[in-house]
């Protein structure tokens, strides 16, 4: 029915990131619509199912074409479901995609690293005086809250400041929560991202893990990650469970009193709505309260925000199969923020933060990319800003 229902106006062509740096019909939502239903009508010859198969992973699946549609197509959705359809008929998806699915199957996490190195950050960000208290793990106390920290924020050394500034303004709330450490498991949401099978499998056997372990609350740090355990697990795990992003939950602790901004940031600073957290879960007001909740901070809105928000590539496995596009649709959204005059850009999703910092690398840019969490503690506790953790990490290292 969706396929049928494209009206086949173009306004997905006006819109869509992916397009607008590679001008393919076969790139926009009109030409993949019309693609898929000769498929299972007519059929495509060899030439014209691999000009699909471009424009099906040349697409961050960021769902702006479903908010500009007149329709409302679910697009990003069928894509996702299209790549499952695909696999499953024998057409892989692209090589690098297929290396990192593999990671998440085997190693139970993106970077094909030991589960046992998963909660060091922690361990490191105590030992270094980083944290009020140590970070408790769930199978010695657990606690009322869980704290997810994700693949990225648990391995990637440049994203392990989220992960240890998202405890820190924990623990300054005064929250009673513990970590899964060696036993967090990836949460899957690649595999559907990326059209693998076996992702319904995975999400049931995550989603018992976490009743199994009595687990009534999870606070997500990553915009992926809750798109995977609060709307890709919809019917798979219970409504029981309570799973928030972290800026819903800060915005919660500051309105509530239990962690309040006190020191003076000042910063003219523009806000990056992540597609997983904004169009896919329309959470845009948290994030924002929680910079108008910093004294002298001063938020510059991009002509592109909210549900309009340009797409930094970072999603659908795009910067796998197409890094190209990625970093020339990251150039993109830097001259936006450029534009109001910020000094920097902020986020609430790590792998935004990544992307966008591709994006000043690729536009010689001085803007400055940060994660929300920084603005945070630079207000809260300033000795746990970035350039702090930076420096505790190196001299463990080197140490």
């Amino acid at each position: 029915m969706e396929m049928e229902a494209c009206a086949r106006c173009g306004e997905c062509l006006a819109w869509c990131p992916a397009y607008a740096q590679d001008p393919r019909e076969s790139i926009c939502s009109r030409g993949k619509l019309g693609s898929l239903k000769r498929i299972v009508t007519s059929g495509l010859n060899g030439e014209e199912m691999k000009e699909f198969l471009e424009g099906l992973y040349e697409c961050s699946a960021c769902g702006q074409c479903h908010i500009v549609c007149p329709v409302r197509i679910n697009t990003h959705e069928l894509w996702e479901r299209a790549r499952e359809s695909l696999v499953k008929a024998g057409i892989p998806q692209p090589e690098e995609q297929i290396k990192h699915l593999t990671a998440i199957r085997e190693c139970n996490n993106s970077f094909a690293k030991p589960q046992t190195e998963r909660g060091l950050w922690a361990e490191t960000a105590w030992r270094a005086g980083l944290l009020k208290e140590p970070v408790r793990l769930w199978k010695e106390y657990q606690a009322p809250v869980l704290y997810f920290a994700g693949c990225t924020a648990s391995f990637d050394p440049a994203m392990q400041t989220v992960a240890v500034q998202s405890a820190r303004l924990l623990q300054e709330a005064g929250v009673d929560f513990s970590i899964l450490g060696p036993d967090e498991p990836c949460c899957a949401s690649k595999l559907r991202r990326m059209g693998d099978p076996g992702f319904a499998d995975a999400a049931q056997q995550r989603a018992d893990l976490f009743l199994r372990s009595g687990i009534g609350r999870i606070i997500v740090s990553c915009a992926g990650c809750f798109k995977g355990l609060h709307s890709d697990y919809a019917g798979i795990l219970p409504a029981s469970v309570e799973v928030l992003h972290l800026t819903e939950y800060l915005d919660r602790l500051i309105r509530e009193g239990n962690l309040t901004p006190t020191r003076n940031v000042p910063m003219k600073v523009t806000y990056h709505d992540p597609c997983h957290l904004g169009r896919h879960n329309q959470i845009y007001r948290e994030p924002r309260n929680i910079l108008h909740a910093i004294p002298g901070l001063s938020l510059i809105e991009m002509r592109r925000h909210g549900p309009f928000s340009l797409c930094c590539g970072m999603g659908g496995g795009l910067k796998l199969a197409k890094p190209e596009i990625q970093k020339k649709m990251s150039a993109a959204r830097i001259r936006q923020a450029e534009e109001t005059g910020a000094e920097a850009i902020v986020t609430p999703c790590q792998t935004c933060q990544m992307g966008l910092m591709t994006g000043t690398e690729a536009t010689s840019s001085g803007l400055k990319v940060y994660h929300i969490t920084e603005m945070l503690i630079r207000s809260v506790c300033p000795e746990a800003d970035r350039a702090h953790i930076e420096k505790a990490f190196t001299e463990t290292e080197t140490g």
